[in-house]
């Protein structure tokens, strides 16, 4: 018999400079149907109230515990709180998003009556141009092995191609991970793009089964610029990040296929589509370098030699013409035609658009 001080579920929420959103996102953690859970929140060195607000949400319910930390970036504010879970199944919320109240319950209770090592769910996604229900996963609900969501899911996550149906790829908060699948992941400190993507393929190596839910039970708040992929400003060592993310997928790749041929065409082509977005970055008016030092900074970008080491693997379909030809310039490594083609394009990144999926 289990003791009532049992944690099925510890809900570990990473926060930074959030005050507008982390109440609502803490009250619908407390209120949570399921009362065997823990939330541990990891104020990430936040220089506005959200570590007052956490505080006081800790004086409420003892079931939440609250961590200040000097800022080192969500990576490693998740491995902390991980580091402090008891439950037997961990949950990742993002501080700015809220739950539907039945959310660790019906994921609990899915998780043990199909013993599986992960439970996938769908989500709304809230935007400026409404609400929609969004499904990670193209399929029926039910138990998968790992092996079974390798074309709809798991090569996604290498890299995304004009067929693929999903709308979202690798996101931890539409899981509930089985502590074991989990529990001695590796945290990259300078990956903080598409870092859920990297736990998510860590999850699915030290996983079995899966089970697929297509109630939606998160919200993800996409409203305004509040989130790092709708950033609208100078991303300081954006292809840094972009590399590492490169390195560790190509590293996890070689264990989860047997070859290069099956996941290097799509990881190689995001790299490229990567590497344009990192010139439009150098290209943005907020550049402290300016326009002539962000020239200099697209020659200094350093581990460019990926593009022409594995430049046969370009899926070159997945291009435009103009980039397709960018992309030969590259490999000889003509930066400044790019970089001068992006600047005049976008206007120096004061009106274009980044287009996502999300």
């Amino acid at each position: 018999m289990e003791s009532a001080n049992h944690v099925s579920v510890s809900v570990l929420v990473a926060a930074f400079n959030v005050e507008k959103y982390i109440e609502r996102c803490l009250c619908s953690l407390i209120n949570q149907t399921m009362k065997e859970i823990e939330i541990i929140i990891v104020d990430d060195g936040s220089t506005d109230s959200t570590g007052q607000i956490c505080d006081k949400f800790a004086c409420m319910d003892e079931r939440v515990r609250v961590v200040h930390q000097e800022n080192r970036g969500l990576p490693m504010a998740r491995k902390r709180g991980l580091s402090l879970a008891k439950g037997d199944f961990i949950k990742f919320v993002d501080s700015d998003d809220w739950c539907e109240p039945n959310m660790c319950e019906h994921l609990f209770e899915k998780a043990i009556e199909t013993k599986a090592d992960i439970v996938f769910s769908s989500a709304f996604r809230h935007r400026e141009d409404g609400i929609v229900k969004i499904c990670n996963l193209p399929l029926a609900d039910g138990v998968y092995q790992v092996r079974e969501l390798f074309d709809c899911y798991i090569l996604p996550l290498f890299g995304d191609l004009k067929e693929d149906k999903l709308i979202t790829t690798g996101y931890v908060w539409c899981c509930l991970f089985k502590r074991n699948s989990i529990q001695n992941i590796e945290f990259y400190h300078d990956i903080n793009l598409h870092e859920d993507e990297i736990i998510v393929i860590q999850a699915l190596i030290n996983s079995r089964t899966i089970y697929i839910t297509e109630e939606a039970l998160y919200h993800y708040n996409r409203m305004g610029n509040n989130t790092m992929s709708k950033k609208s400003c100078y991303w300081e060592k954006y292809w840094d990040n972009i590399v590492a993310v490169f390195q560790a997928k190509m590293k996890y790749g070689k264990i989860l296929f047997e070859k290069e041929l099956d996941y290097m065409p799509r990881l190689v082509t995001m790299l490229y589509l990567k590497y344009f977005r990192s010139v439009r970055n150098e290209t943005h008016y907020t550049n402290p370098s300016k326009f002539w030092g962000g020239l200099k900074n697209v020659y200094r970008l350093k581990n460019t030699d990926y593009l022409r080491r594995y430049k046969k693997y370009l899926i070159y379909q997945e291009l435009t013409m103009i980039e397709r030809l960018l992309a030969k310039l590259i490999q000889f490594k003509i930066y400044v035609i790019p970089y001068f083609y992006y600047a005049i394009k976008c206007g120096r990144m004061r009106t274009f658009q980044e287009k996502t999926k999300n």
